[in-house]
């Protein structure tokens, strides 16, 4: 954000404050808090961010947000009480997209969601001047903070949007309706929130397509029910790995991918991706970049920077060990896909330390019993943590192999130190509430 005068900005939404504070900036947690940003006071599950007002004040906020009951102390700085500080920091969001001239390309999907996003933002920079979503930010307050991190001479953001449950797509899309919507694909990730399953999912997901200002909806054409996707009003595109009927479609020779345009142009990229199932994200991001008319050459020229984000199949070698960082999130599609594009050990082991899959639903059972299979077709050893971890367990007492499960990550990874030597290859896959990456830690400390 540009340095805003706090007095015009609120008018955006219809507060009035008789400040003259500037705000340079909005933050939700107030260790990232800079000078002249505009606080937040978010009031979640375990933290609420009234307590940390001081912190903020300290760091050099100007002005905080705060729900209409906070009574202390303002720290020095200017107070803006209302009935809902989420709501009011959603609305600020969506009155603010709306005062630029910018085009929103938003991502949703069950898995890919980050990885598409930096593809695009790599491909799509090479011409147009672009923002992009940190990190992972897909929530309903990350993406309102996304949006008023946008300088104002942008000509495209790239908005991932998650969800976990029936609506929240709709608030996002309320926010930032997209002139371009992606979906990825369609999975059993959060499919606990959904009764009717991956259908839901799949309809949940479609919505994005829905706002009358999306022109082009751009979509996974083999994900399950990809026929939801027919909603709303836009053109539909379609991308595989798998089908020559869609409309982009990428087929691998070893390292050389050819890419067919709407059975008109092919064009050949020398692409080395260290999972194949990344081919999927390079496909989605490179059809949007097409859409916006990029042409092939400049393409071409930038897979060379196509980098993917932390924690996604990062390889980290300590001690002789080579370790897989893949610890962001998993889902039995995903982690199938990590275990089958392990490298070979030299001279020592494969071991896959894994943790228990959340918001399965329904196909939480299965999920784990073919995760559990895959596991023992492609490691020679397993370590999990996690109850539902048991489905896994069951598939390798019909092997020799070791399978050993924790009801801790403490306690895994104090054998996991144990039993890991030089020369082995070591996956960490997870659920991100289990935070497998700091096992790593254990190896800076031995």
């Amino acid at each position: 954000m540009q340095p805003t005068s706090l007095k015009i900005l609120l008018r955006l939404i219809d507060v009035f404050t008789d400040s003259d504070a500037t705000v340079c900036g909005a933050c939700i947690d107030s260790r990232l808090v800079k000078p002249g940003d505009l606080f937040f006071a978010l009031k979640g599950a375990r933290h609420d961010g009234h307590h940390y007002l001081k912190d903020a004040a300290a760091r050099g906020a100007s002005a905080a947000v705060v729900s209409q009951s906070y009574q202390d102390s303002n720290f020095g700085m200017v107070l803006i009480r209302v009935e809902d500080v989420v709501a009011t920091l959603q609305q600020l969001a969506k009155k603010y997209l709306e005062q630029q001239k910018i085009r929103v390309i938003a991502i949703t999907g069950s898995l890919g969601k980050t990885t598409t996003k930096e593809f695009a933002k790599t491909l799509i920079g090479s011409s147009y001047r672009v923002f992009a979503t940190p990190l992972s930010y897909n929530s309903q307050v990350t993406v309102p903070m996304s949006i008023l991190s946008i300088r104002g001479d942008e000509e495209i953001m790239i908005l991932e949007m998650g969800m976990s449950a029936p609506g929240h797509l709709a608030k996002l899309i309320n926010i930032a309706p997209p002139d371009t919507a992606l979906i990825t694909t369609v999975a059993s990730q959060h499919a606990l929130g959904f009764e009717d399953g991956l259908a839901g999912i799949a309809q949940e997901k479609s919505s994005i397509f829905t706002h009358l200002k999306t022109k082009i909806g751009l979509y996974h054409h083999d994900m399950p029910y990809a026929s939801h996707a027919q909603i709303g009003s836009c053109e539909k595109i379609t991308f595989s790995c798998t089908d020559p009927a869609a409309d982009f479609f990428l087929h691998r020779e070893g390292s050389c991918v050819t890419i067919r345009e709407k059975d008109k142009t092919q064009y050949s990229f020398n692409l080395q991706l260290p999972v194949q199932a990344h081919d999927h994200n390079f496909l989605a991001a490179l059809s949007l970049a097409r859409l916006l008319g990029i042409p092939w050459p400049v393409l071409k020229e930038m897979t060379a920077f196509l980098k993917l984000p932390p924690m996604r199949f990062e390889k980290i070698e300590k001690q002789g060990i080579t370790f897989i960082n893949d610890a962001y999130n998993a889902i039995p599609q995903s982690i199938r896909a990590a275990l089958q594009s392990l490298p070979n050990p030299q001279g020592g082991r494969t071991v896959a330390v894994l943790s228990e899959m959340d918001a399965l639903g329904e196909y939480s059972e299965k999920g784990h019993q073919e995760v559990g299979q895959c596991a023992l077709e492609h490691a020679d050893a397993l370590f999990c943590v996690g109850n539902r971890c048991k489905a896994m367990e069951e598939i390798w007492q019909t092997s020799s192999k070791l399978c050993r499960r924790f009801d801790t990550v403490k306690d895994l990874g104090d054998q996991l130190v144990k039993f890991v030597q030089k020369g082995d290859v070591v996956l960490l896959k997870g659920a991100r509430a289990f935070a497998l990456d700091k096992l790593l830690n254990l190896w800076d400390e031995a």
